[in-house]
């Protein structure tokens, strides 16, 4: 079935990018906008998630192929669907992120050769599979960069132990990312590593070997996005669904977002994403620290959930649920 648009706006504050050398002026009223994904035909909205964007309009993501009980990858292109035939061998296909060059990165489970691949798709349909360092095996790919910097987990295979595998544009061969502060979470366009602590703990950012320890300030803590030099989280603060959005620098300082519940994804111009006052609150949008408003709903579409990914354009992503998909853009 292919889905139909159901649109609804608000008026909240939107952004103004400035040219090279040239002071940005203050966030310009815009109008956030809200419709329903299309799907492709044969598949269900409530088994498709957006799971990246190029910033210029275009998206991708997966969907539950019902005879196969596997996710296919969907590329949409002027919000028309097209799914990735040339992928299916992969089965259990998940997708990490998409950069603006419209390059995807995914992993799935080659069956025949019991194992896990990691593999880039570019805008004109080349496939790129990245091979783990002599002695490791890759387990799932996690995140890929602006300038094509591809992170994943992996394990060492004389132990088991875990480790991420960064592949960077400007290194000769792969790189072991240290896993003991955290397992790999997100990759920042400079190459740095965001590495969620386990047991509660923030995690720390690696750069070039270097680990950073975020600040701690006591309570449970899932970060969950890094850009810019920005990482955004939440802790829970209390009891259920209490919380607080938290965002760290490059230092790893860190400061409690305005009346943020949850942060979840965050551009390169501090646009962050999240749930307001706590967990279960209006899924809303920040700049930094301050708050900007909170983002429509459609009428039919009481709940929105994993509003994970953030565009540079300010196009927004998340999931209602067994409602699927859905986009916000701002004019």
């Amino acid at each position: 079935m292919r889905g139909r648009a159901f649109i609804t706006a608000i008026g909240l504050a939107g952004t103004v990018l400035a040219a090279p050398g040239v002071a940005a002026a203050d966030p310009a009223p815009c109008t956030w906008a809200v419709s329903k994904v299309a799907v492709p035909d044969g598949y269900e909205p409530t088994f498709t998630r957006v799971r990246g964007t190029d910033s210029h309009g275009n998206y991708a993501g997966i969907s539950l192929r019902m005879s196969a009980n596997t996710d296919d990858l969907i590329i949409w292109t002027g919000g028309v669907p097209r799914v990735v035939h040339e992928l299916r061998h992969l089965l259990w296909l998940s997708m990490a992120g998409q950069n603006s060059s419209g390059t995807v990165l995914v992993s799935g489970r080659i069956v025949a050769e019991e194992r896990w691949a990691v593999a880039t798709y570019s805008s004109s349909g080349v496939i790129t599979e990245y091979a783990a360092p002599d002695g490791y095996r890759l387990s799932a790919a996690t995140a890929i960069n602006e300038r094509g910097d591809v992170l994943a987990s992996g394990e060492r295979i004389s132990d088991g132990q875990e480790v991420g595998i960064l592949w960077s544009t400007i290194a000769v061969a792969p790189q072991i990312v240290d896993t003991s502060a955290g397992t790999p979470q997100d990759l920042d366009d400079d190459g740095t590593v965001l590495l969620r602590g386990r047991e509660g703990k923030p995690g720390a950012l690696w750069r070039s070997g270097k680990v950073t320890l975020l600040a701690d300030e006591g309570k449970p803590t899932y970060v969950q996005a890094l850009r810019g030099g920005k990482a955004v989280g939440y802790q829970v603060d209390g009891t259920w669904p209490e919380s607080q959005a938290l965002l760290w620098d490059r230092d790893g300082a860190v400061r409690h977002v305005e009346d943020g519940g949850t942060a979840f994804a965050i551009n390169a111009n501090g646009l962050i994403t999240g749930e307001r006052s706590t967990m279960v609150g209006r899924a809303s949008v920040w700049r930094d620290t301050t708050f900007l408003g909170e983002l429509p709903y459609i009428t039919d579409i009481p709940y929105i959930s994993e509003l994970v990914v953030v565009g540079d354009d300010n196009d927004l992503f998340g999931d209602a649920g067994y409602y699927g998909p859905l986009r916000w853009t701002c004019a």
